[in-house]
Formats: structure tokens, C-alpha cells, sequence
């Protein structure tokens, strides 16, 4: 991430009223400002030099919405800390005389960049594993509203009807703002998470070295950056190890250069058993490998070729299962996969190389394939 590129202060009526509402309610004093940035949109810029070790935001307990505050608003419940966050938001947004308002008003509108949200002809063509994760996201909003309109309607009878839409919103708004605190002795299921107004502006790299938690002496939930910043450059911090489709997962944005990015070819390592292996050859190698625990979990990335990946490729350059002396091939497999030898022959590692250079031109194909059928093919998909 490019640190040195210069941000464009924000203002607008909404933002104006949020600085006015933690001002005039003794938020800490930082050195951040939202601006505009052309390589990230909205994100915070400094305001002064900021040197390495200083605190950049500190955000006072009366601030966070946490599992504590909640509690005393609702009561006891049994609803996990997103189900009870996504909840709370919706009635915040409701009330058009909360104190709350002016951080509300500055949450997203829309989450149209989240998978979520992508219209079927996006999300037919999302990677099959983050397809697979992205229903399951899409099943557990769902299941969640079920509950959280059960709870509102057993505690708030006099309420309107919370749509499905609302709520949708509203939980998008904890899965990618929200904060984890670890300060609770309070145990809810699903984690103890917050939100906490103006740390949630702050953008994501892998670069950014912070240090952050609950600070008791002063009750306050402070992020310290371990990183220096020049005036106008964004400031930055870092969401955790997250390869680029867990990011487009869960915050609607990947990064142009990531270290943690991964393929997973389990799907093309299994189609290429099916097309090289008789159907007893492939029960039969699959045995073997989900015996030694090695069956899927395939991956590559930049520089690196997964030593699963590999097992599964020297496994299945062994010829004839049903021949005599595969038995003795598998022995040599079993003492490359538990390191006490490199190789099972030269001709073996040979044909494993072919094989993974086939499956990774055919995974770039298919890539460019879509690319190119979602690009040129479909001019009216909606812009997100």
C-alpha cells in the first residue's frame, strides 16, 4: 500500500454534525480526519506527524456498543453479540432522536460491493469455495433475522415489523465495522464484539503494524500504531491474516497486493483423479490419502506449492493400483509425505510437476473466461 499518497478532507453536513456530536460529548482529541483517497475512497488521513508508538484513536467506553451496554438496555438475552448488534442498530436507525444519530447517519447506505449482495450473475460466477461460503453467509443472515424478530417481538410487541432488508443492513454494518473486545467477563455465544465510532473509519492493509485493546486505566478502547505518518497520508490498520476472497467475504474490497493470497484447487485435483484414475484406482488412492490425512486442503500461492497439494499429485502419478509392486510405491510415498525421503523417483516428481502445471493453466483459463464473459458478454450487470 502506497502510504505516501495524499488524501482530500471530507466535508459534508454529516460528517460536520458527527465531529460536532463527539466533540461536544469530550471524545479524545486524534490526529485523523476522513478524507477521500484515489487508490482506497474513504479512509482516515492525518491531520499532523504521526510518530510511531502514539495512540491515533482512543475511544471512550460511553462510545462502544458492547455486549455490557446492551445487557443493561435489554436484559439478560440469549442472542449471540452480532445477532444483538445487527438488532440494536436497526432500532437506532429508527429513532430519529437518538443520541446515536450522528454516528448512524455516517454508517453505508448499501453493501452492494459485499458477495452478499451480488445479483445472481455475480455470485454464479464467484469462486465455487467462496460461492459455498457466501450462501452459507447469505443462510446465517437469514437464520439470525428469524431470531432477532422472535426477540423483538417478545420484548417489543409494540414494535413495527423489522424487514428483512433492515436487519440485512444493520448485520452487514457489525461484520464489517465491529471490533472484538476481550476486557468482558461477560461470556455470550459467538465472541464478544463492539462497535466504536470513528476507530470503524479506519481502512485495512497488511502492512500496518497496531497494537490495540481495552486501556482500564483510562476506559478507553485505544489503537496504537507501531507505524509512522506524515501529514495528508491515510493511516491505516490491519484487519488480521485474511487472503483476498475471505476480505471480499467479509468487507467488500480485496487488496491489489496481498501476501496471504491462496488458490484452492481441491476441485481440480478431484476432477483430475476422476479423469486419470479407473473408478477403483480412485477409491482406492482416495483411501490413502484420507488415511494419512491428506485428502484436500490443496493449495498455492506466490512462491509456494502446498505440500498437501504435492502428496495428492505424487500420489496420483503412481501407475497401476492394481498391479503388482504399487503396494511398495505407496510405501515410498508414505516415507516422502513423512520426510524421510525427497522424492519417490525423478519420474514420478516429474509427472506431479506436469500435472500441477495443467491444473494451473486450466484455473487461469477459466479465470480470464469469466473475466471476460462478465466484462464484454454483460454490459448491464449493476455497478458496484
Amino acid at each position: 500500500m502506497n502510504h505516501s499518497i495524499k488524501g482530500t478532507a471530507v466535508h459534508d453536513r454529516k460528517y460536520e454534525k458527527f465531529i460536532q456530536w463527539l466533540n461536544s460529548n469530550a471524545f479524545p482529541e486524534t490526529k485523523l480526519a476522513l478524507a477521500n483517497f484515489p487508490n482506497t475512497g474513504r479512509g482516515m488521513m492525518a491531520t499532523e506527524d504521526i510518530e510511531a508508538g502514539e495512540v491515533i484513536v482512543s475511544v471512550p467506553n460511553n462510545f462502544l456498543i458492547t455486549d455490557e451496554s446492551l445487557i443493561k438496555l435489554y436484559g439478560p438475552h440469549s442472542l449471540s453479540s452480532h445477532q444483538m448488534l445487527a438488532l440494536h442498530l436497526v432500532l437506532l436507525s429508527r429513532d430519529k432522536q437518538s443520541w446515536w444519530k450522528p454516528y448512524v447517519d455516517l454508517l453505508p447506505i448499501h453493501f452492494n460491493t459485499m458477495p452478499a449482495k451480488y445479483p445472481k450473475i455475480l455470485f454464479d460466477h464467484l469462486p465455487a469455495s467462496l460461492k459455498e461460503e457466501v450462501q452459507q453467509q447469505r443462510e446465517n443472515i437469514h437464520a439470525d433475522y428469524l431470531t432477532c424478530q422472535k426477540f423483538l417481538k417478545s420484548k417489543f410487541p409494540t414494535q413495527q415489523e423489522m424487514s428483512i432488508k433492515e436487519f440485512e443492513w444493520a448485520w452487514l454494518c457489525v461484520n464489517t465495522r465491529c471490533i472484538h473486545m476481550t476486557r468482558s467477563d461477560h461470556s455470550s455465544s459467538g465472541g464478544s464484539i463492539a462497535l466504536a465510532p470513528m476507530l470503524d473509519f479506519l481502512n485495512h492493509t497488511t502492512e500496518a503494524k497496531t497494537e490495540s485493546g481495552f486501556n482500564v486505566r483510562t476506559q478507553c478502547f485505544e489503537i496504537k500504531t507501531l507505524t509512522p505518518y506524515k501529514k495528508g497520508e491515510q493511516v491505516f490498520i490491519n484487519y488480521g491474516p485474511h487472503d483476498n476472497l475471505a476480505m471480499l467475504r467479509e468487507y467488500g474490497f480485496v487488496l491489489k497486493e496481498n501476501s496471504y493470497n491462496f488458490v484452492l484447487l481441491d476441485k481440480e485435483v478431484w476432477s483430475l483423479y476422476s479423469e486419470l484414475e479407473s473408478k477403483r484406482g480412485l477409491t482406492i488412492k482416495k483411501d490413502i490419502l484420507e488415511g494419512s490425512g491428506y485428502a484436500g486442503d490443496y493449495s498455492v500461492k506466490r512462491g509456494e506449492i502446498s505440500f498437501r497439494l504435492m502428496a495428492a499429485l505424487r500420489l496420483l502419478a503412481l501407475n497401476g493400483t492394481t498391479e503388482p509392486g504399487f503396494d511398495r510405491r505407496v510405501m515410498d510415498w508414505h516415507d516422502v509425505v513423512m520426510g524421510q525421503d525427497d522424492m519417490i523417483s525423478v519420474d514420478n516428481e516429474r509427472r506431479a510437476y506436469i500435472m500441477l502445471q495443467s491444473i494451473c493453466k486450466r484455473v487461469t483459463k477459466q479465470a480470464k473466461d469469466e473475466l471476460e464473459f462478465l466484462s464484454v458478454g454483460h454490459n448491464n450487470i449493476p455497478f458496484i
